[in-house]
């Protein structure tokens, strides 16, 4: 039940900063700008200098957004990892592009380590 609380709260919020960043659009876009910008740094978006403004920015304001936030926040429902416990089945995609899970990749005792990326 902490979990579906959990989820329910981030979604809230994400409902509510996606409306608000909606509604200062309208009223004003260089103040949505600066505040974008300043949630961009808090996520390392704007440390790459190939990565601007323009192409991310509007991106939070969008349906997709809140479609595609949605979508995860339900995959990933149930799902925590806490120091020293069990991690969760998550869902993979392989290079292949077919779908998976990461404990099909353990193999007897041996730590499995994942890598995260990114291709741009």
């Amino acid at each position: 039940a902490g979990s579906v609380v959990g989820v329910a709260c981030l979604f809230s919020g994400m409902l509510l900063s996606t409306l608000f960043l909606r509604l200062m659009l309208l009223i004003s876009p260089s103040v949505t700008k600066k505040i974008l910008l300043k949630m961009g740094e808090k996520a390392t978006m704007t440390q790459n200098p190939n990565f601007k403004y323009e192409d991310w920015g509007l991106t939070f304001t969008s349906l997709t957004f809140v479609k595609t936030a949605c979508l995860h926040m339900w995959l990933s429902l149930g799902q925590e990892a806490f120091v020293g416990s069990k991690a969760p089945d998550s869902p993979v995609v392989t290079l292949e592009g077919t779908s998976s899970s990461i404990f099909k990749y353990l193999k007897d005792n041996r730590p499995l380590v994942l890598s995260f990326g990114s291709c741009t």
